[in-house]
């Protein structure tokens, strides 16, 4: 591959000397294949270079050699072109590659900024070339809000759900617990043990009761959660929280579960069903059970585990399954020792927490077997055994099953009901009963929802309103969800999804981005019915969980603790501008086209930054301004870029979005803007097109088309509908013969008319919505009637 830059002004007999000589030196190469491949590429530039008279004014750029695929065969082709700017590289050289440095230097967007948003969780460094933001890197901080009100806490008897599979209160979390949490940034759980823990009691706190999904938590009244609200999820002191207002927990929770395969599946059931309705007796184990044809089941099961022929005997109106094995009870009471506790002290062993799915559902198929119910329309289970009840709550998360948990009742029950039929459905397929009894009852409540239901989507139909008016529509354009538009009633997943398709090219790319993490949330939004204020002489405990702020009690999302310490917060605060600035300063110096730094964020953090000037001292003049915005990440930078138009008024992305607002608006109120492929080019073949407007993502093409037949045709079409192409004389299939990019065709037409062309970039907002309105269009010199 042979590579010449002439410089602008240069000589091209000169030039042309020099290869005379280069392929002198070429005709001592040894190698056969690359002599004739350099002597032809040299001989074939020397030939070219005579069709010019002079040099162009910014020089002259020949690419020429053998591109051939195929060892052996040749296939040498040469480009020749001016450079976009005046260049003054000389160079000849000869390669496997052409040298392109050169030239990608001199098309390389010449308008750099340096973009950093922060808050005192997290930061983000990027880049602004041109018009394209660029992030670089996220960090998470150690740094704890401000304290308010003498701190947050949750109460000691709140579970939590570990990695591992194991459900612990929380005065039992320990330092290396992976803890379940919620980011609100992607919208979704995962486990983290970067946590600080702090310990506190509180003679008053707050108990939160909720409707369906019904459920609690105690909480003081200082500790914050996140709210639904009209302009999204936002946060709320417990204080401050009222009967319907609407939380959020999550569902289909997945763990880590590592299956050592030392315990079967049916000895799974079978500790399920000894939770419900079994007992030790001595040097035997005894089940009962009126519905003989289930305990039928658990005979044979109990047979298989014990290696033993176990007995059915009636006992007035029930039955007893009997195991007659002291090893049986021994294995019992050694391996499951929280499982063969007296019945109101049984609890659910570690063990069996941390079981895969599979063997775990079958360890609740055998609780629910022995104790639970199939009502008209739901499937229940109830048991005295409050921490037994309350573990399986969020057992059943695992499935994605969210249900309602009561209690106590008069009889000091606790209670668990699955009443969606969304979560009908799933224990179903994923637990199931081994009763046919309640198998059948069950299939007749899914036989009733034809369509089913599901849960609550977390967001309020006002705020989607809002986003939707941003973007130039109104509630009316999408009759059929004006109730939830209009905030008169919430929505479940189903109906959102459509929703969604509904609004796919028409609001931004990043609102839909947004919208679809909220669908893939995996969060239900649960109402509150009604908090009560407590005694208490319990302990409660603050929790820190740095870059997502949130922890998950009793299944609800909480906000974590904001440290009342400020000595400690202010020194986590200076290591973590010290960790972004050497971050940033180390981007930004690598950027020999840096016209200036932007740094924004919500709140006093971001002037703290610049004021202690932590940045290098050769990048702290470049700082040119700092700007309040409600976001960090990657909507925090476009938030950044949309209120910097005062700092960047010669900046390419801001001249772009300044042009396609007036288009917009124009086009609004029906000015003199065309767009769309048929009419911009009437328009431009007319001659009255002033500015033509061109998206990077217009992908029409000009093509000659010829089928077997031999029926020519051309065409002008978008790319992606090429090879649907069908012969209008024969029906046969067409093939493409030749085929030009229209929009390089429409700019040299626009050359003739003295059109202004300018291309529009996809990255952002205005040029998402332009590329939807089909990538081409145009400003008129004068109206078209």
């Amino acid at each position: 591959m042979v590579s010449v830059y002439v410089p602008a002004g240069y000589n091209l007999v000169d030039i042309s000397n020099q290869l005379y000589t280069e392929k002198s030196t070429a005709s001592n190469i040894k190698s056969k294949a690359t002599r004739k491949n350099v002597l032809d590429a040299l001989e074939k530039i020397i030939q070219h270079l005579r069709i010019f008279k002079q040099t162009p004014t910014n020089g002259l750029i020949v690419f020429c050699g053998n591109v051939s695929e195929v060892e052996g065969k040749e296939d040498l082709k040469i480009w020749s072109f001016e450079p976009p700017e005046k260049m003054n590289t000389k160079i000849y050289w000869c390669d496997q590659v052409f040298v392109l440095d050169p030239l990608r230097e001199m098309i390389s967007e010449k308008e750099v900024y340096g973009l950093i948003v922060l808050d005192s969780s997290e930061a983000d460094i990027g880049l602004l070339y041109g018009k394209k933001i660029t992030p670089v890197k996220h960090i998470d901080s150690l740094v704890a809000g401000k304290s308010i009100k003498g701190g947050m806490c949750v109460s000691e008897d709140s579970l939590m759900q570990l990695e591992d599979g194991k459900i612990i209160h929380i005065k039992d979390l320990s330092p290396n617990s992976k803890l379940l949490s919620y980011s609100f940034n992607n919208f979704k759980h995962h486990f983290t043990d970067n946590f600080k823990m702090f310990k506190k009691k509180s003679d008053t706190a707050y108990k939160l009761f909720f409707k369906e999904p019904s459920n609690d938590i105690t909480l003081t009244g200082e500790h914050k959660v996140f709210i639904v609200t009209k302009k999204g999820i936002e946060e709320k002191y417990v204080d401050e929280v009222k009967e319907g207002d609407m939380l959020l927990t999550v569902s289909n929770v997945e763990t880590k579960n590592n299956d050592d395969n030392s315990m079967t599946e049916e000895l799974s059931q079978l500790m399920g069903y000894f939770l419900g309705d079994g007992t030790i007796d001595n040097n035997r184990t005894i089940f009962y059970d009126k519905d003989i044809q289930l305990l039928k089941v658990y005979k044979d099961i109990a047979d298989k585990v014990t290696d033993k022929d176990t007995i059915i005997n009636k006992k007035g109106n029930s039955y007893e399954l009997r195991v007659y094995k002291k090893v049986f009870v021994d294995f019992l009471k050694s391996r499951f020792s929280k499982l063969s506790k007296k019945r109101s002290n049984k609890d659910i062993d570690d063990e069996i927490l941390a079981l895969p799915n599979k063997k775990l559902g079958l360890f609740v198929r055998g609780l629910f077997d022995a104790e639970g119910y199939v009502d008209k329309s739901y499937i229940g289970i109830r048991m005295t055994n409050e921490n037994v009840i309350r573990k399986l709550h969020l057992i059943l998360i695992r499935f994605n099953i969210v249900s309602s948990l009561n209690g106590p009742d008069k009889f000091r029950r606790y209670q668990i009901r699955i009443t969606n039929p969304l979560y009908i459905r799933n224990f179903e397929k994923e637990i199931g009963f081994s009763s046919v009894r309640k198998m059948i009852k069950l299939q007749s409540i899914l036989k009733e929802y034809k369509r089913g239901m599901s849960s609550r989507v977390p967001i309020s139909g006002i705020f989607i309103r809002k986003l939707i008016e941003d973007n130039g529509f109104k509630k009316e354009n999408f009759k059929k969800y004006s109730m939830f538009l209009s905030g008169r009633r919430n929505i479940g997943y189903p109906p959102f999804k459509n929703l969604l398709k509904d609004f796919e090219g028409k609001l931004s790319r990043s609102t839909m981005d947004m919208l679809q993490k909220i669908c893939n949330s995996g969060l239900v939004g649960i109402t509150v019915k009604n908090k009560t204020k407590i005694s208490s002489d319990k302990f409660f405990y603050d929790l820190y969980v740095p870059g997502t702020n949130s922890f998950v009690v009793n299944g609800l999302v909480v906000h974590n603790s904001q440290r009342r310490y400020d000595r400690i917060r202010e020194e986590a605060l200076n290591e973590f501008f010290k960790e972004l600035a050497s971050i940033a300063s180390d981007t930004f110096l690598k950027q020999k086209e840096l016209k200036g730094i932007i740094i924004g964020g919500p709140g006093p953090i971001k002037d703290q930054f610049v004021k202690g000037e932590f940045l290098n001292y050769q990048l702290i003049p470049k700082i040119i301004g700092v700007k309040d915005i409600g976001y960090t990440g990657e909507h925090g930078f476009e938030e950044l870029v949309q209120r910097s138009e005062d700092l960047l008024k010669e900046a390419t992305v801001m001249k772009e979005r300044q042009l396609l607002q007036k288009f917009l608006a124009e086009l609004q109120k029906g000015g003199n803007v065309v767009y769309g492929y048929t009419q911009t080019i009437e328009a431009l073949n007319m001659g009255v097109i002033e500015t033509l407007l061109v998206s990077e993502g217009f992908d029409w093409v000009r093509v000659k088309l010829k089928c077997d037949n031999t029926h020519e045709t051309e065409k002008d079409l978008p790319g992606s509908e090429i090879e649907r192409q069908i012969c209008e004389v024969c029906g046969q299939s067409l093939k493409v013969q030749d085929k030009d990019y229209l929009g390089e065709l429409l700019a040299e037409k626009a050359q003739n008319f003295g059109t202004k062309v300018e291309i529009i970039s996809t990255d952002t907002q205005e040029g998402a919505q332009f590329k939807q309105l089909g990538g081409i269009g145009g400003f008129l010199r004068y109206r078209l009637r």
